[in-house]
């Protein structure tokens, strides 16, 4: 049995792990939208390279040229309101250990998510509708403070999800032996 400096140190271990997992595919991911268009400059096998990428993001993203920031005369692998949306992502995960302790379990108000995306969806209805149209700021706003706020619920949950599979697995194992 653990004694709770252990349990402690175990959780801080593992918490530590899950955020600098979620830091690096959130790096990873941001990489390789600005690097479709510059891989696409390269020519050659860069080239099918830049077009795998622009493929995968395909799968999250309309990637419409109007709406999208351009690169070396290209558009960049996702349109405008999805690059904020990572960015404000990866401004939320640098935060986070600023203001929550990484191994906290506790996500914020469920409030704090539905005030940007609502703001994001009556972005997008309004435009739809032909009420307003919006823009590159009004896209890339909504999209900042959706993003940045999702880390704060994402963080916690993955966190705790793995604490509990990891407590659940050294059960079954010490209750086998």
């Amino acid at each position: 049995m653990q004694n709770n400096s252990d349990a402690y140190s175990d959780i801080n271990k593992l918490a530590g792990k899950v955020y600098f997992t979620i830091l690096s595919v959130n790096i990873l991911w941001f990489l390789l939208i600005f690097a479709a268009p510059y891989l696409e400059t390269l020519g050659g096998n860069y080239e099918s390279i830049s077009g795998f990428i622009y493929l995968f993001f395909s799968k999250v993203c309309h990637q419409d040229d109007l709406r999208s920031f351009h690169l070396f005369g290209l558009k960049l692998a996702v349109c405008s309101r999805c690059l904020w949306i990572y960015a404000g992502f990866f401004l939320g995960v640098v935060i986070y250990p600023l203001k929550n302790k990484i191994s906290n379990f506790d996500s914020p108000s469920v409030i704090y998510l539905f005030i940007p995306a609502i703001l994001l969806f009556l972005d997008v209805l309004l435009d739809i509708a032909g009420v307003v149209k919006n823009s590159f700021f009004s896209r890339s706003a909504t999209g900042l403070l959706t993003g940045f706020v999702l880390p704060f619920f994402i963080i916690p949950g993955f966190v705790k999800f793995f604490y509990e599979v990891n407590s659940f697995l050294r059960n079954k194992i010490s209750y086998k032996n």
